[in-house]
């Protein structure tokens, strides 16, 4: 699975990546790490929690998939990553 990070929005609105990796060249401990952030990511989007709000928050942009993967999701999270309710962004900033 491929992890794609980039930092947007701000006062800057700049978009730049910050981490990029693939799961399948981690250890399987890092690469269930990864699998199990992304999974609550994906569990706290579906759930409807909110995400903080400020045009001058930073937000994150987290692309799980390829390129070429009709499958590829993408996840929009803003606020510091410090805070409890990121956690799993906090996890995938982390990396493996």
């Amino acid at each position: 699975m491929r992890v794609k990070i980039e930092s947007t929005g701000g006062f800057a609105g700049r978009d730049v990546m910050v981490a990029q990796y693939d799961t399948d060249e981690l250890t399987a401990a890092q690469a269930d790490r990864i699998h199990r952030a992304v999974d609550e990511l994906a569990g706290s989007k579906e759930r409807g929690e909110p995400d903080e709000i400020g045009a001058d928050l930073p937000a994150y942009r987290i692309t799980v998939g390829g390129p070429d993967d009709p499958d590829a999701r993408v996840f929009e999270v803003k606020g510091d990553p410090g805070e409890a309710l990121n956690a799993p962004l906090n996890a995938l900033l982390q990396g493996p």
